[in-house]
């Protein structure tokens, strides 16, 4: 029996919904958690999709579920009319962040994180208390795809490539790089003592260099320890003779007790440009409009 539009007005939208985030997940477990329901509940709707369309969707692969072509094809149809909709009604729901619920997804750096939580939380306790805030660490290669599924509706980073089509953009921040070290040893005041120090290096990927050795030219450093991100750089830093390359604004968040110390920077590097990107479909939405000005204001 061919599928008609009458068929598809008796389809709940809660499973093509589901059925989009689980293609993305690729796990029952992961996309419950994301739709805020049990997992015995994905499955079901899961089962109910496949009697509907006479195919498995998703079939066992591994510790995960890899899509049909025919789920697949279906995801492809589906996403871009599901944004649209969350945009229209979104647009014309009205927003009073002193009354009404919502939950914000935010992906960023930690170093993001640790400049602007502080801020950001505080306003959003402050000025809406119903609303809930969730965080996703991650980097330039992370955060675009999170951005593309949903995951999260805005990020605030170092974006190295441009964010999936259905984003808008802005930036935020141009942001030069100090040289951190334990307040109590010495100053860095040159490009010699930055060079005979041993370096901590900020390096999601692992490495051991990164634009700073590339920028010293004929000139190097050693790179003593590799860290995955800036909040471990304190327990690094403390009493010892140490130093590390950081954004402005990490600096800032991390000298505040007193136990750190930034210096200039005596390696000409180009400041990191941080920008702002968020979901097409929530352009309009007047909550996140909202959000996003409180994401400005607490990166200002």
């Amino acid at each position: 029996m061919a599928f008609t539009r009458t068929a598809l007005g008796a389809l709940d939208l809660n499973l093509i919904s589901a059925l989009v985030v689980l293609i993305e997940e690729r796990s029952t477990t992961k996309a419950a958690a994301r739709l805020g329901l049990a997992q015995s509940t994905v499955s079901g709707t899961l089962a109910r999709l496949r009697d509907i369309t006479g195919d498995e969707l998703l079939v066992r692969q591994g510790r995960g579920l890899e899509p049909t072509p025919r789920a697949l094809a279906l995801q492809e149809a589906a996403r871009p009319h599901l944004d649209a909709l969350v945009a229209a009604i979104g647009a014309s729901t009205p927003f009073d962040p002193a009354t009404d619920a919502r939950t914000f997804r935010l992906g960023c750096t930690d170093g993001v994180a640790l400049a602007i939580l502080p801020k950001l939380n505080a306003v959003l306790r402050d000025a809406a208390p119903k609303c809930d805030l969730i965080i996703r660490i991650g980097d330039y290669r992370s955060l675009p795809g999170m951005l593309s599924t949903g995951e999260i509706s805005t990020a605030l980073a170092y974006l190295r490539h441009d964010p999936p089509a259905l984003a808008r953009i802005k930036v935020l921040r141009r942001a030069p790089w100090l040289v951190l070290r334990d307040a109590g040893s010495a100053p860095v005041d040159g490009l010699d003592a930055f060079c005979t120090r041993p370096h901590a290096l900020v390096t999601p990927s692992g490495e051991l260099s990164g634009f700073v050795d590339e920028a010293l030219g004929e000139r190097s450093r050693h790179v003593a320890i590799g860290l995955p991100g800036f909040a471990l750089l304190p327990a690094t830093l403390r009493g010892t003779d140490m130093v590390t390359t950081v954004p402005d604004f990490v600096a800032d968040a991390l000298v505040a007790d007193g136990t750190l110390a930034a210096d200039p920077c005596p390696v000409n590097i180009p400041p990191v440009v941080n920008r702002l990107a968020w979901r097409q479909a929530g352009h309009a939405d007047p909550a996140e409009k909202w959000f996003r000005a409180r994401i400005e204001d607490a990166f200002a």
